[in-house]
C-alpha cells in the first residue's frame, strides 16, 4: 500500500528549517537561512506522502516527499541508489516471461523522487502566501494552485481556496482513484465550496506518459539532459488576466475546468517534471529550470530549493529582464513619458508567491 500525506507549512526563507520525509514521514532536515534587504521571507513546504490522509493531516503535516533520506547529493549516493532501483526494475520486468508488452509499458516509468516548496511574496510572509500544491509520489500525481490575491480586498483569505482545492484534488486521486487530470480538476472544483478562486495545473504520470491539464498561468515542463523538451502554455483572457477556477455560487464568472488545456508527453528514464505557479515562470525561463534539473539529478529536494531560490532572487532584481517583462513589452505595455524622462526601464523581476514541484522519473 502506498503511503501518502499532505502537508502545508510556513517557515522562513530568512531563518528557516526545511523538513523532509520519506515514506515514514521522516522529519529533521535543518533549515536554510537567507536575508534579503532585512526581510524575513517565509516559505511553506507542501507535499503528500500517505494516501490515507485526512483534512486534519492536510493542516498538520509538514514535510516534503523524498524516496530516501540518503539522496542529498544529486549525483552522489542518491544517483547511485536511483540507478540501482532502475536496474532492479528493468531486470524484474525483463525476467518475467508472462508479462505482456502492455504491462511492461505501464510500469516503464514512475516517480523515483519528488519534492515541493512554496515561497510567499515578502509582503505576505506573515500569512505564508497564497500558493498551494500536492505531491503524490507513489500515485505519480502532482498539482500546483495559485490563489488569486485580489480576494483579500474583500476580506477573503485567498489561500483558503487554493489549499482546499489542493486537498480535494489529492483526494480525487487517492480516494476516488482518478487518473485523468481533467477529471481530478473537475472533482476538486465541485468539492471546493470556499469563497475565492485559483489557477490550477495538474500532472499525472502513467504508462510512460505525462498528462498535463492547465487552467491559467501556472504550468509545467519536462526537462531532459539539461534541456526543456516540453512546456505547457498559459491560458489567459488577456495579458496578465489568467483563467481561474472558483466556487460558482460565490464567483459566477469562474472558468470551466473542462476547458483545461491538456497536453501529453512521452517520458524517458531520468526526465524531470517541474510544475510551478506564475511566480516561477514569470521570473525564470524554462531553459534555466531545465539546467537546474540536470545539475541536481536525482535529488528533488535540493532541486526544488535551488529553483525556488533562483526565482526569488530574480523576482527582486530590478535590472533583470524577466520573462514577464519581455512578455509585457511584446503585448504593448509602455512607460509614461515622465517615466522615460526619469530613466525608468520596463525591466525587472515580478515579485509574487512562488510554488515549485519537482519529480524525477525512472
Amino acid at each position: 500500500m502506498s503511503a501518502t500525506f499532505t502537508c502545508s507549512r510556513r517557515a522562513t526563507f530568512a531563518a528557516a528549517s526545511l523538513r523532509r520525509n520519506d515514506e515514514s514521514i521522516r522529519k529533521g532536515r535543518k533549515m536554510m537561512r537567507e536575508n534579503h534587504h532585512h526581510h524575513h521571507h517565509h516559505h511553506r513546504r507542501s507535499c503528500i506522502g500517505n494516501e490515507n490522509f485526512t483534512d486534519r493531516d492536510f493542516r498538520r503535516l509538514c514535510s516534503s516527499s523524498s524516496s530516501s533520506s540518503s539522496r542529498r547529493g544529486g549525483k552522489g549516493k542518491g544517483a547511485e541508489e536511483r540507478r540501482r532501483r532502475l536496474s532492479s526494475r528493468t531486470a524484474s520486468s525483463s525476467s518475467s516471461p508472462s508479462s505482456s508488452p502492455s504491462q511492461q509499458k505501464k510500469y516503464c516509468v514512475s516517480t523515483v523522487d519528488a519534492s515541493a516548496i512554496l515561497v510567499p511574496h515578502p509582503d505576505k510572509s506573515a500569512t505564508g502566501g497564497e500558493d498551494s500544491c500536492f505531491v503524490l509520489k507513489r500515485s505519480n500525481a502532482f498539482g500546483v494552485f495559485d490563489g488569486v490575491g485580489g480576494w483579500s480586498d474583500e476580506g477573503v483569505n485567498p489561500a483558503e481556496y487554493s489549499e482546499t482545492f489542493a486537498s480535494e484534488a489529492a483526494k480525487a486521486v487517492t480516494k476516488e482513484k482518478m487518473r485523468n487530470p481533467v477529471d481530478i480538476m473537475v472533482r476538486a472544483h465541485k468539492m471546493t465550496r470556499v469563497v475565492g478562486s485559483s489557477t490550477a495545473c495538474v500532472c499525472v504520470v502513467e504508462e510512460g506518459e505525462a498528462t498535463f491539464a492547465n487552467v491559467g498561468d501556472a504550468g509545467g515542463i519536462v526537462a531532459r539532459n539539461g534541456a526543456c523538451v516540453f512546456k505547457t502554455e498559459p491560458m489567459q483572457h488577456e495579458f496578465n488576466m489568467p483563467f481561474q477556477l472558483g466556487w460558482k455560487e460565490a464567483y459566477p464568472e469562474t472558468d470551466d475546468p473542462r476547458r483545461a488545456d491538456v497536453k501529453k508527453v512521452r517520458l524517458k528514464r531520468g526526465d524531470c517534471v517541474v510544475l510551478g505557479s506564475d511566480g516561477l515562470w514569470d521570473n525564470v525561463p524554462h531553459e534555466d529550470v531545465a539546467i537546474l534539473c540536470d545539475e541536481n539529478e536525482g535529488d528533488a529536494v535540493k532541486c526544488a530549493e535551488q529553483i525556488a531560490r533562483l526565482a526569488f532572487s530574480r523576482s527582486t532584481d530590478e535590472e533583470y529582464d524577466s520573462p514577464f517583462m519581455i512578455a509585457a513589452r511584446r503585448e504593448g505595455m509602455e512607460l509614461t513619458w515622465a517615466e522615460k524622462l526619469q530613466g525608468v526601464k520596463l525591466t525587472g523581476g515580478k515579485m509574487d508567491d512562488i510554488a515549485v514541484v519537482v519529480a524525477f522519473v525512472g
